[in-house]
């Protein structure tokens, strides 16, 4: 009930401040005060501003910057609730597991606190305990979260994911992060994976699943730096690729490692790493990167195979002049993405209609696409050469204009975009040079199609819907395109008409 009326105070103390900040009496500049209410907010308000930073399409790039680095800095739990953690979870003090046991923290967070100690046999591993007290804290904080959903989707509606639907995932994910099992089990799938494929520039700790519960994970300790930290500094000045370098650390590497990792989990593990946040990245020697953290992951969409040939169209376009390459982005765009559309369409005209007479009204969609994608391609690119504009935005410009489709992606998708974006949005600020495209082509010459895992082609492409529901949805449509869109409204016109719909 504190922490209810501690969040109460502090949103009518930021709300007053908000107030002075309008009529030019508060002078902190708008991001750092957003993210100093999250930091004074703590708890699950950390980890919902840091996802937060992702919705550029909302937030101008300078808050998400700010917000992405939030810090999550609390005051050390004692080292006596450290034991009584321990001996209700593993049945007995810390000093009797390890060889030796930091009793002093060496990070401190809103949700757990990280300690250093070295087994019976030498092995040096780090410890995070989960803060007494937290998941009735988080209770509260998801409470709060969930009123403000409710009142900012009524004054800002965002059709393509509303507020409340964010709150939603985010209390998914949160609730999943509280339990260390899940995460020790979501990072000894990947743990595997990397050993099996023998990927040798990624390193992931290595799991004491004897010694983890609920509230307590022991993990190998990988000797590197975050790349928040590497980040800040470099923000500011004390830090630069070639600093870097004499430290043996190659940051210029690391938007290509970390990239390439995240495209090979997805579509050749299944099973991918989805909070590639840069306080989840370490920086090794040699050009290597340590992932932690694995409360949020994910899995591979069902189609994933078009999703493949949709971004390797891509990545080609910057290369090949055939003009027919767009239209390859657009057909496969449609076949990861168009599902509703597909089902609308499908439901309203006759079943009497075989399935090509679909695909054909498909066809004119991505046609429509593809003349969108080459006319705004040349000047995205030359906005990303200028650093005007980096991956994310990109990607958000193209989903963004992709609605008017009634485009609905797979959630298994939408993460893997997220989690895309993550990198994206920071891998012109770790290599000016650094090209999505280029790292596209090499990444499929060195996993072509034939090489992939075997797609499962029992997934059915729609399910009929009723063909009342459907004509409505159409007609909805159609109004929404009159005037967003009146080429694309007409196409679709005429294309129905055919069908004395």
């Amino acid at each position: 009930m504190l922490r209810f009326f501690y969040i109460l105070l502090l949103l009518n103390k930021y709300f007053l401040l908000y107030l002075l900040f309008r009529i030019g009496l508060y002078k902190k500049p708008g991001p750092k005060f957003m993210k100093s209410f999250f930091e004074e907010a703590g708890g699950a308000f950390i980890k919902f501003g840091q996802i937060l930073a992702l919705r550029i399409d909302i937030l101008p790039k300078e808050y998400s910057l700010e917000l992405i680095d939030l810090f999550d800095q609390y005051k050390p739990f004692s080292y006596q609730e450290v034991e009584q953690t321990f001996k209700e979870e593993l049945g007995t003090t810390p000093n009797k597991i390890f060889k030796y046991f930091e009793k002093i923290p060496f990070a401190s967070a809103s949700f757990a606190q990280v300690h250093g100690a070295k087994l019976k046999n030498g092995e040096t591993v780090v410890i995070k305990i989960q803060r007494p007290g937290v998941r009735e804290n988080v209770r509260v904080d998801f409470f709060i979260i969930d009123l403000l959903s409710l009142t900012v989707d009524f004054f800002f509606k965002i059709e393509a994911l509303p507020w409340v639907e964010f709150a939603k995932e985010f209390k998914i994910w949160t609730k999943r992060e509280l339990d260390f099992q899940i995460e020790a089990e979501n990072m000894q799938k990947i743990y595997n994976n990397i050993l099996l494929h023998r990927v040798s520039d990624v390193i992931v700790p290595k799991i004491y699943h004897r010694l983890s519960t609920k509230k307590i994970l022991v993990q190998e300790y990988i000797d590197g730096v975050p790349l928040s930290r590497v980040l800040r500094e470099m923000r500011i000045g004390n830090l630069d690729a070639e600093k870097l370098k004499k430290m043996e650390i190659d940051i210029k590497k690391t938007p290509t490692t970390m990239i390439s990792e995240i495209m090979r989990e997805y579509f050749i593990d299944g099973f991918f790493h989805a909070d590639p946040h840069p306080g989840n990245i370490l920086l090794l020697k040699n050009g290597k990167i340590g992932l932690i953290d694995f409360g949020i992951v994910g899995e591979s969409a069902p189609q994933k195979s078009a999703l493949m040939k949709f971004i390797f169209a891509g990545g080609r376009s910057k290369y090949e002049k055939d003009p027919k390459i767009y239209e390859e982005i657009g057909y496969y765009f449609f076949k990861f993405a168009g599902n509703n559309i597909e089902q609308i369409i499908g439901s309203v005209i006759p079943a009497n209609v075989n399935q090509e007479k679909i695909e054909e009204f498909m066809k004119i969609l991505a046609k429509h696409f593809a003349e969108y994608q080459k006319q705004v391609e040349m000047q995205i690119r030359k906005d990303l050469e200028l650093m005007k504009m980096d991956y994310t935005t990109m990607i958000l410009q193209t989903l963004k204009f992709v609605q008017r489709y009634q485009i609905k992606l797979p959630k298994q998708m939408v993460i893997f975009i997220r989690a895309l974006s993550i990198m994206g949005f920071l891998a012109k600020e770790m290599n000016y040079g650094f090209m999505w495209s280029d790292l596209i082509i090499q990444f499929f010459k060195k996993y072509p199609e034939n090489k992939m895992p075997k797609i499962d082609t029992s997934v059915i492409p729609y399910k009929r819907m009723n063909r009342e529901e459907a004509i409505e949805r159409l007609n909805n449509w159609l109004t929404y395109l009159i005037e967003i869109d009146p080429k694309l409204y007409y196409l679709v016109n005429n294309y129905i008409s055919k069908y004395n719909i």
